[in-house]
């Protein structure tokens, strides 16, 4: 807390920080989660999280924000260990991502957009990934990283 009150006295935008604590702080409730649980920590984590990769002050709006949200439920669904919420948060992931543009960042977005890539191909392919860590999935992070397609 100390650190984050000398920041707030050198006048440096914390609200994408403290918006992504929010979200950190909702996953301290108890399972199962409701519709508002869901959606707070959604809201709050992915949109939190993509205002600070994006360096802006606010969270961002439309698509980048909905992407925000897409990815803090398919982040979830890959760590939880509870099957009934991995599955609701990867259903509900999926429902966003089903009617999102295709993720379009500029250069300065290009790790979003990676970690978009990934949950997309999850989607597409309706379930979650066992291992991104593979040699062919490192390959398309890498070209992603380089040409941005």
């Amino acid at each position: 807390m100390e650190r984050i009150n000398a920041l707030e006295g050198q006048e440096v935008s914390l609200g994408p920080l403290l918006t992504l604590r929010d979200g950190w702080e909702v996953m301290l409730d108890d399972f199962p989660w409701d519709d508002r649980q869901f959606d707070n920590y959604a809201d709050a984590r992915g949109g939190g999280f993509f205002a600070m990769a994006l360096g802006e002050d606010e969270l961002p709006a439309g698509a980048s924000f909905d992407y925000g949200r897409a990815w803090a439920l398919w982040d979830f669904a890959r760590h939880c260990s509870d099957g009934g919420m991995r599955q609701s948060a990867f259903g509900r992931c999926s429902e966003l991502v089903n009617r999102l543009p295709s993720p379009d960042f500029d250069r300065s977005g290009r790790p979003l957009s990676i970690l978009c890539k990934l949950m997309v191909r999850d989607v597409s392919k309706g379930q979650l990934t066992a291992d991104l860590y593979n040699p062919a999935s490192a390959g398309r992070i890498i070209w992603h990283g380089i040409t941005g397609r």
